[in-house]
């Protein structure tokens, strides 16, 4: 009797160590390219079943709808001139999404200016440069092109645009939505602790809680103006970092002007601005990223002005002076996210 009440206890004792094992929390990492996007992320969880193929499913299917890379893609269909092209929930997210921000840009945030990108040699993945210059008559031309109110969803869903050579780029609003849908993801599997990174867009939620602390994250330092891609570190609470610049998607003619990837919707020119890099922090990726841009575009002052009226986005912006030298612009809420590296 005695012998088979202790193998009962001992059993019961390993069962309750192997429990105590299994709902020990660990790092789960994985990376992967779906589509035409390349992603990572990180989190913490007791459960270790691989949510690789999944994640990739999710990646995959916004890619099937919004890319401008991939040719197969509803976003790329549309801009073929494909008609009539339904578009699907994904889809229709992110154009409300960038529908807000070209009103608070006044326009100058614009997703059509793709046909001026292109005429400019930043159409493709790659930069291209040109060997002759757009005349002032060309963009003229192309002018009654691009606006983005130019662009409707009817009740069925079907995209429609005034003039088939409208071309459509979500991309500004696409990897910081894509970052939150995977993020949606991982809190509907319990997940609460993670780090998502789609291209540079990056969302931190919870916290470390192996190490006991805020996450800290790595992003490219917006004072780096050269092709070195150095770091600093923030740390994110509950938050996503996106940054845009203008200094590195550039080509440079014979006489050493430069031509940056930035777009003004009203002149079809390259953008011309003191703006170098915003960096920006919101609770949402998409946010994050459509913002940076947004703040590329509509230059510093405006950008201030727009930030004094939404306490709750964090930015570090780099301009140029009239003086030609590098200044910066924070806002006090963003000062303490910065690590200071020893």
């Amino acid at each position: 009797m005695k012998a088979k009440f202790l193998t009962l206890f001992l059993g019961g004792l390993l069962l309750f160590s192997c429990d105590s094992e299994k709902k020990t929390p660990k790092y789960q990492e994985f990376e992967g390219i779906a589509g035409t996007v390349e992603y990572r992320v990180k989190y913490i969880s007791t459960d270790t079943t691989s949510l690789k193929s999944s994640v990739d499913s999710i990646v995959r299917v916004i890619d099937n709808s919004l890319s401008v890379y991939n040719e197969e893609s509803i976003l790329s269909k549309i801009n073929k001139g494909y008609v009539p092209t339904k578009a699907d929930e994904h889809f229709k997210k992110v154009y409300t999404a960038a529908s807000e921000v070209w009103k608070e840009s006044e326009g100058m945030y614009d997703p059509t200016v793709g046909i001026f990108v292109k005429v400019w040699g930043f159409g493709g993945e790659s930069v291209q440069p040109i060997s002759e210059l757009p005349t002032d008559e060309l963009l003229d031309s192309l002018k009654r092109y691009v606006g983005f109110d130019k662009v409707k969803i009817d009740a069925d869903g079907y995209v429609k645009k005034e003039s088939q050579p409208i071309q459509i780029d979500l991309t500004s609003v696409v990897r910081g939505y894509t970052v939150d849908v995977i993020g949606d993801f991982l809190k509907k599997k319990g997940i609460d602790n993670y780090v998502v990174k789609v291209a540079g867009e990056i969302k931190a939620s919870g916290k470390n809680i192996i190490d006991g602390k805020t996450w800290v994250i790595d992003v490219v330092d917006p004072y780096q103006l050269d092709d070195n891609y150095s770091e600093i570190t923030l740390k994110l609470d509950n938050e996503a970092v996106s940054t845009d610049e203008s200094f590195r998607r550039v080509w440079i003619d014979g006489t050493g002007k430069r031509f940056v990837h930035i777009i003004n919707p009203f002149t079809g020119k390259p953008l011309e601005s003191e703006m170098l890099s915003a960096t920006v922090v919101t609770k949402s990726s998409r946010q994050s990223d459509s913002y940076a841009t947004m703040f590329m575009l509509i230059g510093l002052e405006k950008s201030k002005a727009f930030l004094s009226k939404h306490p709750e986005i964090k930015a570090l912006l780099i301009y140029s002076d009239k003086d030609n030298k590098v200044q910066s612009f924070m806002t006090e809420n963003m000062k303490p996210l910065l690590v200071e590296h020893k």
